[in-house]
């Protein structure tokens, strides 16, 4: 544990530490800085920052974090549930716990096989078409943009596709739904804001209100056209539209169907169950939330971090070459035709994994228990009762006790052998987190990853623009992390959402 003032707990040191870091860095960089800072205080320690903060016990032991994800399971902690009632009314994964999360995650669990998943890389790949005609644009005006502003509309429509079956068409066009979103986005806050008027601006509930109406008025008839399609196969008098001949394949639709097998006697109405359809709309609004940001953000963390290591873009090229030929203009109808070669990218894949294990996009918080207490490596024990656990993959990431050059882009790290040097320790690496918690997105993100990867590497080679950024927007002192001025910051995406060029290739 870090020196402790037994009047003012550990402020003064987070305070010294926090005064070394930008003051948008993201929060989860404090853990790491501490052990940099203390590096014999260990893995586990707590923090007494009262009365800011619930008395928070720090958690960057892959062993340990087993303990708490995997074999005994803490509950989510509460801040969480009041950051995401505005957009889901406590309807969602992330907030249910007990039987009712056990149940839902079992209805929604379908839809984001690794096996189904497989089944719409088409639209995944029709989507990134998209995104490479966009960029073919910038390339050609030769301007500077936010990486981070492709990537969310990117990431955006793909999920828009996979879960509800829409065309949410966010590259191209504003979209009523999606603005209503981001703006609610805007609004949400955990509650341990410095500013009282983050929390407790009186306009607030009117403007959740507002957009909660405008993204419920979008996906609720999408769910009814959903439902109206499985009561023409469910039912055997129902008689399905001529253009309607299979079922669905969205997120929504496995999940209708499961609900349905769980529930025959709802298929039997005439309109759809009322409990599952507020859930339904709940779960897709975390979904877009979700799964767009982290992933949009992962992808500008990929990109930059090949763009400023020349020789992995070069094997990721020739392992492309090798897979889908040499012609790049050909990756996206041969992944169409056959979405299993994007099995066969090893290094891909470990590039992907190496830049998720230096810029996580983010952590979780878990609520302590009564008599429930976590051990170290040498047995000490550690009382969580009363306290925020805070399950920090970016400490564990970039610990060297785990991780050989922990700040170092190493990608063969993902391909030695288990008696190699570099070969990861087991549960080290935790973007998507472990357990029967763990993101259900995580299959859905490699994919498209993989896929953005597949069709744009080859042929835009793409630069940072933050000098440009600087001069145009009249910065002063260049702000870094650890020597790194692309630092997370906000919600976890890269400082200034990553200005930059792209060129031909």
């Amino acid at each position: 544990m870090p020196p402790l003032n037994r009047v003012f707990g550990h402020l003064f040191v987070l305070a010294n530490v926090m005064a070394k870091l930008p003051k948008d860095a993201h929060q989860h960089y404090l853990p790491d800085q501490l052990r940099r800072t203390y590096p014999d205080m260990g893995p586990i320690f707590y923090l007494d920052a009262w009365p800011f903060i619930s008395l928070t016990l720090v958690v960057a032991s892959p062993s340990t974090l087993a303990q708490i994800t995997t074999e005994h399971t803490l509950l989510k902690f509460p801040a969480i549930r009041a950051f995401l009632y505005p957009l889901t009314n406590g309807r969602d994964l992330v907030s249910m716990d007990g039987q009712e999360w056990k149940t839902w995650r079992g209805i929604f669990n379908p839809g984001f096989s690794a096996k189904h998943l497989m089944t719409v890389v088409p639209d995944i790949v029709k989507e990134t078409k998209v995104f490479y005609d966009v960029l073919q644009e910038h390339a050609s005006r030769q301007d500077v943009f936010p990486m981070k502003a492709l990537t969310d509309n990117l990431a955006m429509d793909v999920i828009g596709k996979v879960v509800l079956d829409s065309n949410l068409n966010t590259q191209r066009i504003s979209n009523p739904m999606v603005n209503a979103l981001r703006r609610q986005m805007l609004w949400m806050a955990f509650g341990s804001e410095g500013n009282p008027l983050t929390q407790y601006n009186p306009l607030r509930p009117l403007v959740h209100a507002y957009n909660t109406w405008q993204m419920d008025k979008y996906i609720s008839p999408k769910i009814d056209a959903r439902f109206a399609l499985q009561q023409g196969f469910a039912m055997p008098n129902a008689q399905p539209k001529a253009q309607d001949t299979v079922p669905g394949k969205s997120v929504i639709d496995l999940a209708l169907t499961a609900y349905l097998k769980r529930n025959p006697e709802v298929a039997s109405t005439e309109g759809i169950d009322n409990d599952f359809k507020k859930l339904a709309i709940s779960q897709v609004k975390l979904f877009l939330f979700s799964g767009h940001d982290t992933t949009s953000s992962s992808l500008c963390y990929i990109l930059y971090l090949l763009s400023t290591h020349p020789d992995s873009l070069s094997r990721l090229r020739t392992e492309h070459d090798e897979i889908f030929g040499s012609d790049p203009s050909q990756a996206a109808a041969l992944i169409t035709r056959d979405p299993y070669l994007l099995n066969r990218l090893p290094y891909t894949v470990a590039v992907i994994k190496e830049s998720l294990r230096l810029f996580p996009a983010a952590s979780t918080t878990r609520s302590g228990e009564p008599g429930f207490s976590i051990a170290d490596s040498e047995g000490r024990q550690y009382p969580t009762e009363g306290c925020l656990v805070w399950l920090i993959s970016h400490a564990v990431q970039r610990d060297p006790a785990y991780w050989p050059q922990p700040d170092e882009y190493i990608p063969d790290r993902w391909l030695t052998a288990p008696d190699e040097a570099l070969y990861p320790v087991k549960g080290a690496w935790r973007p998507f987190e472990h357990g029967p918690r763990a993101c259900i997105g995580l299959e859905l993100s490699m994919i498209e990853m993989k896929i953005v990867l597949s069709l744009v590497a080859r042929s835009f080679s793409i630069e940072t623009a933050y000098k440009d950024f600087d001069t145009r927007n009249g910065k002063g002192a260049v702000k870094t992390v650890d020597g790194e001025r692309v630092y997370q910051w906000g919600a976890g995406q890269p400082r200034e959402n990553l200005p930059c060029r792209v060129k031909n290739v």
